[in-house]
């Protein structure tokens, strides 16, 4: 779409894109159309008052050239290269040179144009361009000593001066114009950069994220952006004063510089909040990144008088969103998690959670939909941490879902028991890495802290409208026969949606690879079901399972 001549003539703000990647092309294009249109005007003056002897159809036909390329620069106005500017600008250049001679002496006073020709050369073109024009105009500009036949001193001389005097106004130009550009650019950093950590401000985190958002739909590269606050921030400023805050903010800093990679960028978006962009990163490298960042800003701190940890949350385009208020949002939502859950720690956001929410509850809820969010995304962030997939709590979700369905149970149960598979050990945040990581037997205090998780889960899902799923989540590991934890529940003691969470939980567990053991096969797994039917899972629940399995096989051989 061609810009309307309101716009072209600078009437109202000029948006369109530049030329070339200029910035500034409607302003390049609107002074030169006025720089020929003021010399046209000029030129029609020079016929009221010139003097008798005056070559009057000269002087007409030079204003009637530079009124010609005003209004071709108008019309053509951002479509104009700019090796066209430098043409129209040469072709500026002849018109003065034409006028000097159709004056009949080298020191007519429309040599003084070729000065309007340097300042705009020097402050539009680059360096080269505009030395190159101040050299053409010279040649032009001697071109009428030859035409006029007068190579004696004074007009020589008068070349000469005011060839010189028109370089000075260029390069004065050229300087002013370069201490110019460097001050927008210290103002630009300036209001893009925070003045005590050096990082990025919110402004600058939110243009670059847009930069780095584009670049990753082009490509197809994932992108993960953190946020992190840290925590109880405020007790240090109570209690140390403003100027130990202020170190601690400047330290965070250096420790997010030297944990991210070189293509990563950080930001302080907040008073204590701070925010890192990491382009070609997907949730998995973007969550070891944040606990590294976690790790050192904890053992930085711990020398400190006072101690401080952080809090991140993560999402990660495509994965969690495509437009920067989502994935933003996202990673808030799960630093409102990290923050919830007991601070000084990593939650992947999770946003298919809503649908499953909406489901099992027939209406939504806003705040049953963020403590949904938050103990999914903590569920992910468990699984993460105990097979280092996220794929374990969906896969229970799944299987427990479909027992309850085979069960006969009503389509809104059906979809919170779902919900329950995928949370039903998001307790084992509470567990220490090195437990859940041990390739060895456990020791009894070690099983003394797994056996906690459960209680842990439930006392996180406690909250309006979670309560009946937490109670599954406390039982899903107490057995038929009274052998289970944590309370040692028995028989009918035990909610039939627990039942069913321990069965989908045990099969899953025993065809996955965990860091104590290989995978069991399919069919051993199955065996195992059997053989514990009765004694710890539920025998109804087994039964309804292995159906499932065999019709999912039946139908896979039928194919």
């Amino acid at each position: 779409m061609q810009p309307p001549i309101r716009e072209r003539l600078g009437v109202v703000a000029d948006p369109y894109p530049a030329v070339e990647g200029r910035p500034d092309a409607g302003p390049m294009a609107r002074s030169m159309m006025y720089l020929f249109a003021a010399g046209a005007a000029v030129a029609s003056v020079s016929l009221l008052v010139a003097p008798a002897g005056t070559p009057l159809p000269r002087i007409a036909a030079i204003g009637g050239c530079a009124l010609a390329l005003a209004v071709f620069v108008l019309v053509a106005y951002d479509r104009i290269p700019i090796w066209g500017f430098q043409a129209v600008l040469a072709a500026g250049a002849v018109l003065v040179a034409w006028a000097v001679y159709a004056g009949g002496e080298v020191a007519s006073p429309y040599a003084m144009f070729f000065l309007w020709i340097a300042i705009y050369a020097f402050h539009f073109l680059s360096r080269a361009r505009a030395w190159l024009q101040m050299a053409f105009s010279a040649v032009a500009y001697f071109g009428v000593l030859v035409a006029l036949g007068d190579l004696t001193g004074t007009p020589v001389l008068h070349w000469a001066l005011v060839t010189g005097i028109v370089v000075v106004a260029g390069v004065f130009t050229a300087v002013q114009h370069t201490h110019l550009e460097r001050l927008i650019d210290r103002l630009t950093d300036a209001a893009r950069t925070d003045s005590l950590t050096g990082l990025l401000n919110r402004r600058g985190f939110e243009d670059l994220f847009a930069t780095e958002l584009e670049r990753a739909r082009r490509t197809g590269r994932p992108l993960s952006v953190i946020i992190c606050d840290l925590d109880s921030f405020k007790a240090v400023n109570d209690r140390f004063g403003h100027a130990a805050g202020d170190r601690a903010l400047e330290q965070l800093s250096g420790i997010l510089r030297r944990a991210k990679r070189r293509i990563d960028t950080a930001a302080r978006v907040g008073g204590e909040e701070f925010a890192v962009i990491a382009p070609d990163s997907d949730q998995h490298a973007a969550y070891i990144l944040a606990e590294r960042m976690r790790r050192e800003v904890r053992e930085r701190f711990a020398a400190e008088p006072y101690t401080l940890t952080l809090s991140l949350g993560l999402a990660t385009f495509p994965r969690h969103g495509a437009y920067a208020e989502a994935l933003i949002g996202g990673a808030d939502e799960a630093l409102y998690a990290a923050k919830k859950l007991g601070r000084n720690r990593t939650v992947v956001f999770n946003p298919e959670i809503a649908e499953t929410l909406l489901a099992a509850t027939g209406r939504p809820s806003a705040r049953f939909e963020r403590q949904g969010s938050t103990v999914a995304a903590l569920a992910e962030v468990s699984d993460v941490r105990d097979s280092g997939t996220p794929v374990h709590s969906q896969t229970v979700g799944r299987y427990a879902g479909a027992i309850a369905g085979e069960l006969g149970f009503p389509q809104d149960v059906i979809e919170r028991v779902r919900f329950g598979g995928i949370v039903h050990d998001v307790g084992k945040i509470g567990v220490s890495d090195s437990i859940l990581s041990k390739p060895g037997f456990l020791s009894d205090d070690d099983w003394r802290d797994v056996r906690q998780h459960p209680e842990i889960g439930a006392r996180i899902l406690r909250g309006e409208d979670l309560d009946d799923i937490g109670s599954w989540v406390l039982a899903h590991h107490e057995r038929l026969d009274g052998d289970g934890y944590p309370r040692g529940l028995a028989a009918d003691e035990i909610p039939l949606e627990a039942r069913i969470l321990a069965v989908a939980d045990a099969y899953e567990a025993m065809t996955s690879d965990r860091v104590y053991r290989p995978a069991l096969s399919p069919e051993m797994a199955r065996d195992e079901l059997r053989s514990c039917s009765g004694t710890q899972f539920d025998p109804r629940v087994v039964e309804a399972f292995l159906a499932l399995l065999e019709r999912e096989e039946d139908a896979l051989s039928a194919v």
